[in-house]
């Protein structure tokens, strides 16, 4: 008489995710995949995936349908991130209520090697798994099967030992990095095809690891390790066969953490173009390129351009201050080379964005501020954000937090996202609180003026008076705070100063008055900064609102500026009619329709803003004329427009320095001399004017 065989246990894999319609996780996809490749645990296991939205009201939504899954299952084990920790960790809690005998396994960049908080604060975990957990992951299983035998034998994971008073957290001996990544399946290998064409978005890594050691990252930082690379022939099947399903408003993002640091990235590069060519995709892609960018990425970048599929180049600096880097362990780009590559980039048509961090250890105002300018005067795009305390990272550690006087709260990372929570630093010793706030309401100004509504404006006005950029947005910030006269767009901006003080002051309801639909919602992707949103879109939709708006800004730093040398509005006029026009665009982003502005420049000016990368580096008209025309938003911006989802996405997008407005824009204009010949006048000519007029004459 034969007995019969044992029944298979089920597995479950949580991934609690703020990302609407990401139902593929590759966490996840990594996890099933290891452990359906070893026969036994194949055998005795049958597997579930759970990529589910757990924001806002969708948490409890998200808590059931996991919940009603279960039919006493061996194992649910979660992949923990800061932005989810909290969630996890009470979904966890109601599963080992509800089935006592379940394994509860936890791991992810938050709470590896972090097993004496963890532990503390949710006794119901049973293994915490420490960095790569693949491997990790089939072994423990292997374990669970034979009733949690050869636990101690596992490397890299922490679990309970002892019963009673003599029970403690036991961690094993860390565990060796896979060295062959081959011997890890693809994630993609379990998900069927209608669930890779379902998502919107698709994470996937072409290599593993950093030689950086930023004490700020834990990507490198808290590594220090050697970039180990996936085979090829894997990679071409993996993306041919995502790029084939993506449906058309899929991501792709690839989560490698130097893309273009490898040579055979510009095959990979290369590779993405055909397949998007082939298969008649065009997917949103997104990369974090090499820290130190080359003429490798230069290629790359052209070649993705050239394809349709460029995603900005990111120009990694985090601050410009030598004292902020070297307590940083941070190797930068050199001043000269960053320069050389935002004039490169600027000439092939190809965008860029500079990442900055507010409140990295050893900076103050005035260093962020200079940092800022070095960015904006070579023509970049600073994309700005508080500084994050993550786990495992040197900032992180107890010796340095001292040194540095680090002063840590628990906050939104966004302030308009209350869930989204962390150990955000607020002051240190060479930054108070109140300059901690005042560089954030910056930071938001910049936001609003440099990159969205008076762009040109100040320019022009910083190239005939001297006065940097980030100094005009200083005075502006006084202005948007303190002396604005519209009652809504003052109320959101004290909003945004309250609730980075007071995050439950945040005012949702005046937020989405203004938007017309709720704040987080899960329909929306990738939606920041909603303080910003919602200004931008009180001014721009009403003209004579926002002509009102400007025309009271630009008085504001007309009587902020000191000095004899400065231009009359009259002057100034047409580069303010230009900024109108910028603001037509996003107009367009909120109906539908394609809005028109009328403009007339000098030549003069025009070359100025051409140099800095503000308007087409193909719009241009002889010395001494003036081109006059109308902007209007083109068809390509507005097709397939969705309500809100479309204003929104542009938002993003121009917070991000992905689009420009006017660069983006489609100018009918004809050059044309005054009926009186004038010699430009000398103040509006600016060292980029002046460089631009004698390539000119040459």
């Amino acid at each position: 008489m034969t007995g019969h065989p044992r029944a298979r246990r089920e597995v479950h894999l949580v991934d609690l995710t703020s990302i609407a319609g990401a139902t593929y996780s590759p966490t996840l996809g990594y996890l099933q995949a290891a452990a359906a490749a070893d026969p036994e645990v194949s055998a005795g296991c049958t597997f579930r995936r759970h990529a589910v939205l757990s924001r806002g009201p969708w948490f409890e939504r998200a808590c059931e349908q996991v919940l009603a899954a279960l039919h006493d299952p061996l194992v649910v084990a979660f992949t923990v991130y800061f932005w989810n920790r909290a969630q996890s960790l009470e979904l966890a809690r109601r599963i080992r209520r509800r089935w006592p005998a379940c394994r509860i396994v936890v791991g992810g960049n938050d709470v590896s090697h972090q097993q004496d908080a963890l532990f503390a604060e949710a006794p119901w975990v049973d293994v915490l798994v420490h960095g790569e957990g693949e491997l990790r992951f089939v072994e423990l299983l292997r374990s669970f099967l034979h009733d949690d035998e050869g636990l101690a034998s596992i490397d890299g994971i922490t679990y309970w030992s002892g019963t009673g008073a003599d029970r403690r957290p036991f961690s094993t001996r860390p565990a060796a990095r896979i060295v062959d990544l081959a011997t890890v399946p693809s994630p993609l290998s379990v998900y069927a095809d209608t669930e890779l064409s379902g998502t919107t978005l698709l994470v996937y890594e072409t290599n593993r690891g950093c030689p950086y050691s930023c004490a700020f990252c834990y990507w490198g930082g808290a590594t220090n390790s050697k970039v180990r690379q996936f085979p090829m022939e894997r990679v071409a099947a993996d993306l041919e066969r995502a790029v084939r399903l993506a449906g058309p408003n899929m991501m792709l993002a690839l989560a490698d953490a130097n893309f273009g640091i490898l040579p055979r990235d510009v095959e990979i590069a290369r590779m993405l173009v055909d397949l998007c060519d082939r298969h008649g995709k065009k997917v949103d892609f997104f990369v974090t390129w090499a820290k130190n960018s080359n003429k490798r990425i230069l290629e790359m970048a052209a070649l993705l351009r050239d394809g349709g599929l460029l995603a900005p180049v990111t120009l990694s600096t985090q601050s410009f201050s030598p004292t902020v880097l070297d307590l940083a362990q941070r190797s930068n780009i050199r001043l000269d080379n960053f320069r050389r590559l935002q004039s490169e980039f600027r000439d092939l048509g190809i965008p860029t964005y500079t990442d900055l961090i507010w409140g990295m250890p050893g900076e103050t105002y005035e260093s962020f501020l200079a940092g800022v300018e070095e960015t904006l005067a070579a023509g970049g795009s600073p994309v700005i954000f508080p500084l994050l305390l993550l786990n495992n990272t040197d900032y992180t550690r107890e010796r340095f937090r001292h040194e540095q006087q680090l002063v840590v709260r628990d906050l939104p990372f966004d302030v308009s996202d209350p869930e989204l929570r962390g150990d955000v630093v607020v002051a240190h010793a060479t930054m108070t609180e109140a300059d901690w706030l005042r560089g954030l309401e910056f930071r938001l100004c910049l936001h609003i003026f440099q990159k969205s509504l008076l762009r040109c404006t100040l320019r022009t006005l910083a190239g005939d008076t001297g006065v940097r950029m980030v100094e005009l947005c200083d005075h502006l910030r006084d202005f948007l705070f303190d002396h604005v006269t519209d009652g809504v767009t003052h109320a959101i901006a004290q909003n945004y100063r309250a609730a980075w003080t007071d995050p439950d002051t945040l005012d949702q309801a005046l937020l989405q008055n203004e938007l017309g639909l709720e704040v987080g919602n899960g329909d929306l992707y990738g939606r920041q900064e909603i303080h910003y949103e919602a200004i931008l879109h009180r001014l721009v939709e009403n003209p004579a609102r926002l002509a009102h708006f400007l025309d009271a800004a630009v008085d504001h730093l007309l009587s902020r500026i000191p000095g004899d040398s400065l231009p009359s509005r009259t002057d100034l006029q047409p580069v303010i009619d230009l900024d109108l026009a910028a603001g037509s665009v996003f107009r367009s982003m909120i109906t539908g329709r394609a809005e028109h502005s009328d403009f007339r420049v000098p030549a003069d000016i025009l070359a100025v803003l051409r140099e800095a990368g503000d308007i087409p580096p193909d719009l241009h008209c002889p010395l001494g004329a003036e081109l006059t025309g109308r902007v209007t938003t083109p068809a390509k911006l507005l097709h397939d427009h969705r309500p809100n989802f479309s204003f929104s996405r542009y938002v993003v997008l121009c917070w991000r320095g992905m689009v420009s407005t006017l660069r983006d824009a489609e100018f009918q204009c004809t050059a044309t001399r005054p009926a009186v010949e004038t010699v430009p006048v000398p103040h509006l000519l600016t060292a980029a004017g002046r460089k631009s007029t004698e390539r000119m004459r040459g």
